[in-house]
């Protein structure tokens, strides 16, 4: 079986990376000549609480992909799936799998190229980084969720739950949609964490500022509740305990319960991304669920207000800064 990877970022990179060294036939793709560069010249270094491994792969450029694969795992930021697709298609059999392992609800435009049975959604949890050119982190072993939107097992989701189970803990899930939506949950207040230098125990110290968090939270749910999403608990939290059908006090309970795992050194991943100039995914995650608020006619105001303040981060127009919340909180 065949495998081709676009993206050897920390997603595809630490996944891709032990199923090649298990001996699977990958190639990966990419577009950072440094990084490409020191992966051909060095092997694609990964750091995993099991031991750290060197592991000499194929990587290619988009232009130098050759013949077809079998599996076509997508593994960029949620803003470069069109480019992916793009990239990947000329190179799928005709009855190959397209796995998103992304952020964000991306089976769907998997799913319009290829139809239901052949279209994979992953979902991650797996806190991991690049630390620089062929170099990858995780510090958890992770665990992986698959399945198809339609939430049926087909013999093509079996063998991928079997592929990936020999490298890493895989569960088939026929609430795909929900484990995904139940991510994004977090992945948006990742957003929420990043409008300045600082972790959420202290940006929201106070009841007042966990007080706007949960409203927040309360935002998300509500419109995933209107899309007809059925949640998972997840470690941290369960998004149905922020849902303004709650009495604000049941609420900010949720919060100050999850805030007891927040440490004063904790940064969102956006955040770096902010501080680097790298444009984040904040269009295809937070600003999914402002659209999906609005076709469901449910309001969003802080998830709005946010979405602004990150485009404005990201253009230099703002500055991260713990006044920012402050701001915020007028809005809410």
């Amino acid at each position: 079986m065949r495998i081709i990877v676009i993206g050897v970022g920390p997603i595809g990179g630490i996944i891709g990376g032990r199923l090649a060294r298990a001996g699977n036939d990958i190639t990966f793709v990419d577009v950072d000549k440094e990084h490409v560069s020191a992966i051909r010249k060095n092997g694609l270094q990964i750091e995993v609480p099991d031991g750290a491994f060197n592991v000499k792969i194929k990587v290619v450029f988009p232009n130098e992909i050759d013949g077809k694969y079998d599996i076509g795992m997508i593994a960029v930021r949620s803003n470069y799936t069109p480019d992916a697709l793009s990239t990947v298609m000329p190179c799928l059999a005709d009855d190959g799998l397209l796995v998103s392992m992304q952020n964000g609800i991306n089976p769907p435009l998997l799913q319009d190229r290829v139809g239901p049975d052949r279209t994979v959604g992953m979902a991650i949890r797996m806190g991991s980084r690049k630390v620089g050119p062929g170099h990858l982190h995780t510090a958890n072993r992770g665990h992986l969720y698959i399945g198809h939107l339609h939430g049926r097992t087909t013999p093509q989701l079996d063998n991928l739950s079997g592929l990936l189970n020999t490298v890493m803990e895989t569960e088939i899930s026929a609430n795909i949609l929900g484990v995904l939506w139940s991510k994004l949950t977090y992945t948006c207040l990742g957003y929420y964490g990043s409008l300045a230098d600082a972790s959420l125990a202290t940006s929201c110290a106070s009841d007042a500022d966990r007080g706007i968090l949960a409203n927040f939270f309360g935002e998300v749910v509500a419109v995933g509740q209107a899309a007809a999403v059925r949640w998972i608990r997840l470690a941290e939290y369960n998004p149905p305990d922020f849902h303004p059908g709650n009495s604000f006090d049941k609420r900010l309970s949720a919060v100050n319960e999850f805030a007891k795992s927040w440490k004063l050194d904790d940064r969102k991943g956006p955040l770096r991304q902010i501080q680097k100039g790298i444009k984040t995914e904040v269009d295809f995650t937070l600003a999914y669920v402002v659209n999906e608020g609005k076709k469901h006619g449910i309001p969003t105001p802080l998830c709005e207000k946010v979405l602004d303040m990150v485009h404005e981060l990201e253009s230099g127009k703002r500055q991260l800064d713990i006044q920012n919340y402050a701001t915020l909180s007028a809005a809410g």
